[in-house]
């Protein structure tokens, strides 16, 4: 047996291994081999193909030394360019069997020039696998924007069975899988897309939440996309359920976008979640929604602030309230539930901005992963107001 261990060791020692695999390239060590899986490139015809890239390797106990062969395998066809020219990487037919599902078709002999214009060695091992990727897969990459080498990505998303389109690695290294994974199966509404609900969005999307459900009947507006995290290009026009559904669809599959206000008329759509994010400008309509989970045991928090201009800048709160019957009848009609409107339309004159949006979403997503125990709560509040100038959290 040409190696007695395989690619978690040959990345624990080597850097630029574990870096290939923690990008999201598909690879393996058999049987001596590196072998680089599901690269993108294009065939004679210029369609894309995908093909394994295979070498062998030079170790000096687990670490890689610098090559002493610069040739390669490949499982494919011959790669080629955009004006349908074969790629010159040398070589030829080349039968090599890695393993017994593992059969190279060509062999390539491809090497560097110095400055001198003289064929020269690599470097290094990392040197000559960067090398070849970027030749074979240059073309395909600039001919299909959305082809991508990283097929470990899609590969390992699926295995963790979510919703999610990218591996929880982040869990992993943590070692809290078992905490994350409180949030499969579950189903959450968030009724409100603006700063705040767009940002609960954010934060939700990377987590393993069977379904993400978005209830908003607004466009978006010049402002809006003032107050959405980050920059989605051509929303302005567009609904913000449909403009945020197709954006965080780049994260995870499960979102699905409403174009409703949540009325009398179909509150009853919101008994089927698990939990509820209110995050709406409208007070009459904050009591009919929380009235209504509270009264039918559906957990829920409650977003909002109140900025003003003072002296020398903005002053006011940040709150969220919830999540049952008793936050809904300890806090009704007060600063913490607000449900009449302001006169003469004052919220429109209170201001609202990114980073107190942000705060606002933290803090609800906080109570969210406190009631399904990802995160500790020692306190029994139903409301928490954060006052933006002292700094204090009543």
């Amino acid at each position: 047996m040409a190696c007695a261990f395989g690619l978690p060791e040959l990345a624990s020692r080597n850097a630029f291994i574990k870096d290939y695999e923690e990008t999201g390239y598909l690879i393996d060590f058999i049987g001596g081999y590196l072998v680089f899986f599901g690269l993108p490139y294009l065939d004679q015809d210029g369609k894309l193909q995908h093909g394994d890239w295979v070498s062998p390797v030079d170790l000096n106990g687990q670490a890689i030394d610098p090559p002493t062969n610069h040739q390669a395998w490949w499982r494919g066809s011959p790669p080629h360019d955009q004006q349908g020219r074969q790629l010159k990487l040398g070589g030829g037919a080349d039968k090599v069997t890695v393993s017994d599902d593992l059969v190279t078709d060509f062999s390539f002999s491809y090497k560097l020039l110095d400055e001198n214009g003289t064929m020269r060695p690599y470097r290094s091992f990392d040197e000559k696998v960067q090398t070849y990727l970027d030749t074979i897969t240059a073309p395909a990459l600039a001919a299909y924007p959305q082809a991508t080498p990283l097929r470990a990505i899609a590969v390992k998303a699926a295995s963790q069975c979510s919703p999610l389109r990218y591996p929880d690695t982040m869990s992993s290294r943590y070692h809290i899988n078992d905490l994350s994974a409180l949030l499969r199966g579950k189903r959450v509404a968030i009724i409100g897309l603006g700063g705040t609900g767009s940002y609960i969005l954010n934060f939700l999307a990377r987590t393993h939440l069977a379904q993400i459900t978005l209830f908003d009947d607004d466009k978006v507006h010049v402002h809006t996309i003032f107050r959405f995290p980050g920059f989605i290009p051509n929303a302005i026009g567009r609904l913000k359920v449909e403009v945020l559904s197709q954006h965080y669809d780049q994260w995870h599959s499960g979102i699905e976008g409403v174009p409703q206000r949540i009325t009398a008329e179909n509150v009853e759509r919101l008994k089927h979640f698990d939990f509820v994010f209110v995050s709406v400008d409208d007070g009459p309509a904050r009591r009919l929604i929380i009235d209504w989970l509270s009264a039918n045991g559906v957990p829920y928090v409650d977003c909002g602030m109140g900025l003003n201009r003072s002296a020398v800048g903005l002053s006011g709160f940040v709150r969220v309230t919830g999540g049952d019957r008793k936050a809904f009848d300890d806090n009704v009609g007060t600063v913490r539930l607000p449900v009449e409107n302001a006169k003469e339309d004052e919220y429109r004159k209170q201001a609202q901005i990114t980073e107190l949006n942000a705060l606002n979403a933290t803090m609800a997503v906080i109570r969210f992963k406190q009631h399904f125990g990802l995160l500790d709560r020692e306190d029994e509040a139903t409301s928490l107001i954060f006052d933006t100038a002292t700094f204090e959290i009543d």
